[in-house]
């Protein structure tokens, strides 16, 4: 077991099956917040659960990783400076900030729509108005504060035609977009964005190839992956592979090319490294994840050789109508496990304060109860065999109302 995951806990391999929360539509790719798997379908509303399991002795945070998400747009802002050294500034101080909270690893986002933030033989860079080497930045500061740097990237997801148009350089993904003939074989089209081919070789292997880089370049703690697989069920989106595959069955089909896909980076990011950690973070509603973004988590948790480390999205209240928060954790960690494989649980401090329109009767939840996060903090590290919790995303953690950053300290630091 990899040396960052050894040193949270001993996994234990659960025997329940996976309770599934009813489907929903995914948000828009692209948005600023990543998807869940919410859904509006009402059903009886839980109360929330009490703060700390009454049998569970506190544990201390630093048993576990505390985590965040920075995003793409934070680090972009970080670097806006063209002067590094005001970018490492500013960074060093954001980073602080982020440790005084409790956090102990950062996941950032280097590469969101297919153009890196960091120097790449594959990635076009961000166009003008990008300076500096993130990746690079991140790794200095990290390791002087020590935090431990997860270096996160979109897998599939690219730019619209306006955005593609203009990239330059020679990166392998913007020779296959001026080339119109490897723009067929390796791109596909979607509602006025540009993806990698799930079906396509060549996509496994650049993947294999972006993660080798970042790996053996930056050193990392980890590479990690969220939810943007395929962008839609229709089957107009890769008819043509379809059909050249053979395959008798569309939905099993693509689920395999994403497997494919997990596996291969995986296995890349092991070899640059052996005790890098590969992580995904899917959508916290497992129907969701199977039928509509053909991400089969169930499987690759079970296989231990497609991730070493999942941290679902659980952005939901107690009062979730489709997936109450209570009920849905249960349902991930009793989730069969290779004994390679950990699991953490992503939280949602940005929805304190804001209506949760996808939750049904439990919409207002979070503005009219408190300290939601702090109680679901609580429930997460009571659980024997997580690794810990990941809070999307940084901003909005550093932003907590006083009082709601008070009660999460408080979970922290076991009291």
């Amino acid at each position: 077991m990899p040396k960052h995951l050894r040193s949270l806990i001993t996994p234990i391999l659960c025997i329940f099956t996976l309770t599934a929360c009813r489907s929903a539509m995914p948000e828009a790719a692209g948005a600023p917040l990543p998807p869940g798997g919410q859904t509006p379908e009402q059903l009886h509303l839980q109360e929330p659960e009490p703060t700390q399991n009454p049998e569970a002795e506190p544990v201390p945070a630093s048993s576990y990783m505390v985590g965040t998400w920075i995003p793409y747009f934070t680090v972009e802002q970080l670097l806006s400076s063209p002067d590094e050294r005001a970018c490492r500034s500013a960074v060093n101080s954001y980073l602080q900030g982020l440790k005084k909270t409790g956090v102990n690893t950062v996941f950032v986002h280097v590469c969101a729509f297919g153009e890196s933030s960091y120097p790449s033989a594959y990635y076009p860079l961000l166009p003008a108005g990008h300076y500096h080497d993130a990746m690079q930045i991140f790794t200095d500061i990290c390791a002087s504060l020590g935090l431990s740097l997860h270096a996160w990237i979109n897998p599939l997801r690219l730019q619209t035609e306006e955005y593609m148009n203009a990239q330059t350089g020679d990166s392998t993904l913007a020779v296959w977009y001026r080339d119109e003939k490897m723009r067929a074989e390796n791109l596909a089209f979607w509602e006025g964005r540009y993806f990698l081919d799930p079906a396509a070789e060549t996509t496994v292997k650049f993947l294999r190839d972006v993660v080798t880089e970042l790996v053996s370049k930056y050193h990392p703690a980890g590479v990690h992956i969220d939810d943007y697989f395929y962008p839609t069920a229709e089957p107009a989106f890769d008819v043509s592979d379809f059909a050249a595959s053979g395959a008798a069955e569309l939905a099993a089909w693509r689920r395999n090319n994403i497997t494919r896909i997990m596996q291969t980076m995986c296995a890349a990011v092991h070899a640059a490294d052996p005790e890098a950690v590969f992580s995904v973070s899917p959508g916290g509603n497992p129907t969701l994840n199977y039928n509509t973004l053909f991400a089969d988590v169930g499987a690759w948790a079970a296989a231990g050789d497609c991730c070493d480390l999942i941290i679902p999205q659980l952005y939901f209240g107690y009062q979730n109508a489709g997936c109450p928060f209570a009920a849905t954790l249960q349902g991930w960690y009793a989730m069969p496990r290779a004994e390679n494989v950990q699991i953490a649980a992503g939280l949602a401090p940005y929805k304190i304060g804001q209506a949760d329109v996808y939750a049904g009767g439990g919409s207002e939840e979070w503005i009219l109860s408190g300290g939601i996060i702090a109680r679901e903090t609580a429930d997460v590290l009571a659980q024997p065999e997580g690794a810990g919790v990941v809070f999307y995303h940084s901003d909005a953690l550093l932003q907590m109302p006083e009082a709601e950053a008070a009660a999460l300290d408080a979970v922290l630091r076991g009291q």
